[in-house]
């Protein structure tokens, strides 16, 4: 935590002890159905797409995913950076992206009083104020530059009544293929369901008109790579997000979900890490959640 320890905390200490417990919690849930989900992903017998258990799984893995931000958020506000208010104040994560980030970071500092001292001089106060705004965009930049922005846009999709289905035609190639190219499909008719974001925005672009200029304008700016065709579709990836176009439908692998599970939920645990000195029981237990993602990230990547 960085604010200073003669500040007082009694009226916070209960929530950030809460917020933390609930972290580890999410985080071994994740890992729980991240495992289970490609237990029976490899073993599904459905002819060209999951069965519904499978699917259960997966709907869980994508909700749990969004949670983990969530609780994340609410651990930087209590647990690493700090907060001298007065009683507990519930957090949202809401409303944050590139445009506003600015306006939103002000607006959290005024509410939970973050930068804040009570006992500290001018040169002080001036001194952690500068440190938790600097403290503030390193833990929350993997979040705002939008590298996870699609587990809240298909878990948006669940909520408004949206069932996940996808497809491959697994009896005609090797299961090896069908883990890697199966993917879950939103088709044109279903894109009311989804926010004007990244899936949206390519069920907007004509299949007929669809080419490496097209993912110019898309990514704009942000690296990528077009993959190959598989049964008429296109398939390309950007930051480890695998993409896949086809005339009626935009679709995401679920192999590159998995990926992108076990990303962030690294990016998550590094920034704990280093802001718990001295906590023995609370490290062992993070490099121990560290060591099985990088492990099963390892393993995914190598498909």
């Amino acid at each position: 935590m960085i604010l200073p320890g003669g500040e007082p905390r009694i009226a916070t200490i209960p929530v950030k002890v809460g917020y933390e417990i609930s972290l580890e919690y999410q985080l071994a849930k994740v890992m729980w159905c991240a495992e289970k989900f490609m237990e029976k992903f490899h073993k599904d017998q459905h002819v060209n797409d999951l069965e519904d258990e499978t699917y259960y799984l997966f709907d869980t893995l994508i909700n749990s995913a969004t949670t983990l931000i969530e609780y994340y958020f609410s651990n930087v506000i209590y647990s690493l950076i700090g907060t001298v208010i007065e009683a507990p104040k519930k957090v949202e994560f809401r409303a944050f992206n590139k445009s506003n980030y600015i306006n939103r970071k002000a607006e959290i500092f005024k509410e939970y009083k973050i930068g804040e001292l009570i006992n500290g001089d001018v040169i002080a106060q001036k001194k952690h104020t500068e440190q938790c705004e600097q403290k503030f965009d390193l833990y929350l930049n993997f979040i705002i530059n939008e590298r996870y922005d699609l587990f809240f846009e298909i878990n948006n999709y669940l909520k408004h009544n949206g069932r996940l289905r996808g497809f491959w035609l697994k009896k005609i190639f090797p299961e090896i293929d069908f883990i890697k190219h199966h993917f879950i499909r939103f088709e044109i008719e279903n894109a009311f369901l989804l926010k004007n974001k990244a899936i949206k925005k390519l069920l907007d672009i004509d299949f007929g008109d669809f080419n490496p200029a097209n993912l110019d304008e898309f990514f704009v700016g942000e690296p990528y790579k077009i993959l190959g065709h598989h049964g008429g579709s296109i398939y390309f990836s950007s930051d480890d997000w695998v993409y896949v176009k086809g005339s009626q439908s935009v679709g995401i692998t679920s192999l590159s979900v998995v990926i992108k599970v076990y990303q962030l939920c690294l990016e998550v645990i590094n920034h704990l890490i280093p802001s718990k000195p001295g906590e023995i029981t609370t490290l062992i237990k993070l490099n121990s959640f560290k060591e099985k993602f990088e492990k099963q990230l390892e393993k995914l990547m190598g498909i």
